[in-house]
């Protein structure tokens, strides 16, 4: 039985972010995957899409209690570059001068499900049927002409080699 959840996904026009997976998911069906600070901070911004948030706000957010602000600024950084595709600006991350960093609003905020879950009354492709399990096979008449046939052979092989030997 498979059971998928529903993941929070932000939708802009040519990548998908799901912070869940910490993966970026472009329209060339590839995946760059986020580091753990490059996603929470893209989660934060996703969030306060729109709005203007300072360095010093982002970091005190979503900064991990062992990290310098420098280790910040790098994972800013990083995630800026990610934001690029062959050279062209894809994922809308914006430094607003010495302000902080801004997104746009993503196209679309939703639930993306990936599968349904299974109908309880259709049977699952894997259930056994008890009963097949129990029944004995039925013996097959080609089968034992093949059985025969391949022993015969391999004493044959196993006589010549005797044989030469």
């Amino acid at each position: 039985m498979v059971t998928k959840v529903n993941s929070r996904c932000y939708r802009f026009s040519d990548v998908d972010f799901e912070p869940e997976s910490r993966s970026l998911y472009w329209r060339d069906r590839t995946v760059t995957t986020l580091t753990y600070e490059e996603c929470r901070l893209l989660e934060m911004l996703c969030y306060h899409a729109g709005e203007v948030l300072s360095a010093r706000v982002l970091y005190t957010a979503t900064s991990l209690p062992d990290s310098s602000f420098s280790q910040h600024q790098n994972s800013i950084c990083a995630l800026l570059a990610k934001s690029y595709r062959q050279g062209e600006k894809v994922l809308p991350l914006d430094v607003v001068g010495d302000h902080g960093y801004r997104i746009a609003l993503p196209q679309k905020t939703y639930q993306k499900q990936d599968e349904l879950p299974p109908d309880p009354s259709e049977p699952d492709e894997l259930d056994i049927n008890i009963d097949e399990a129990i029944a004995e096979p039925q013996p097959n008449p080609r089968n034992a002409h093949i059985f025969i046939a391949t022993v015969a052979v391999m004493v044959a092989v196993a006589a010549s080699v005797v044989y030469f030997i």
